[in-house]
């Protein structure tokens, strides 16, 4: 049972960390709307705690954070710009300690490249439905 009260307690850690990376993340990835106006990153906090919501191109997103098991028994977090019905355009995924999954380099280094990185992800995968992605 110790065992198992360890672990439980490692696990809260970790996603406490987690949700604090996600934090920090979101507070200095809002320069990146002082540089771009083609998004807006509200000053507000109305949202549920673990998202941000914030206009893309003019069109509502929201800035997901997702908890899932990583290698080892170690919890890693998940960054997700989703749309309004909840589609998934773009994700990155970290550790506890803030080094990132699929590239080198720590989720703080520089967060509003990190964010540019996602949005532009974001844009390149939305393509309209009524396009087929024909050229007009």
């Amino acid at each position: 049972m110790k065992r198992i009260e360890e672990q439980a307690k490692r696990l809260d850690q970790e996603y406490q960390a987690i949700a604090l990376l996600f934090d920090q993340f979101c507070q200095q990835a809002g320069l990146l709307a002082e540089q771009y106006h083609f998004f807006n990153w509200p000053d507000y906090e109305d949202t549920p705690p673990l998202c941000r919501a914030f206009t893309l191109l003019g069109e509502p997103r929201e800035l997901h954070l997702r908890c899932q098991p990583g290698e080892r028994g170690t919890l890693s977090g998940l960054i997700q710009v989703r749309s309004e019905d909840g589609v998934v355009h773009a994700s990155l995924g970290f550790r506890a300690d803030g080094h990132l999954l699929l590239e080198s380099g720590s989720l703080l280094d520089n967060p509003p490249q990190l964010l540019l990185k996602l949005l532009l992800g974001a844009i390149w995968q939305h393509k309209p439905d009524d396009d087929h992605g024909q050229h007009h």
